[in-house]
């Protein structure tokens, strides 16, 4: 099976959008009812797995515009969404999205795993890879 490749400019506008809107958060929240204003969200930062594939994977290839840690979010069919742990848009416009998994099974990588199958299918224009570290490196 030959992987599904795509440009930016073909994807839709609410997917353009979110690519585009992967800049970061405010510092700052609204006030809540009581007028008290509440702190800001922390912003999730990648694990050791997932940094390690950014630095020894992502970090040597020399294609890439951009690459993002969760940067989009997307709303399947069936109600569930999922985040790819990292969204890299090619210097052809093409995105593709990266899951990283450690060796270790996990129940949750399972349910990560028809997560991710099921987006591949709904969104076919996305390059998708799954990525696992094992003792010789990344399969």
């Amino acid at each position: 099976m030959s992987p599904c490749r795509f440009r930016y400019a073909d994807l839709p506008p609410h997917l353009k959008a979110q690519v585009d809107a992967l800049r970061p958060a405010p510092l700052t929240r609204p006030a809540d009812e009581s007028g008290a204003s509440r702190p800001p969200r922390r912003r999730r930062e990648p694990n050791k797995t997932e940094a390690a594939y950014r630095r020894e994977v992502l970090g040597r290839r020399t294609d890439l515009v951009s690459v993002h840690f969760e940067g989009i979010t997307l709303r399947m069919a069936n109600g569930h969404r999922y985040t790819p742990d990292w969204v890299v848009v090619t210097v052809a416009d093409r995105i593709e999205c990266h899951e990283v998994k450690g060796s270790y099974a996990l129940h949750s990588q399972q349910r990560a795993r028809l997560a991710f199958d099921q987006a591949r299918v709904e969104f076919p224009w996305i390059l998708w890879v799954w990525a696992m570290r094992t003792k010789g490196g990344w399969a």
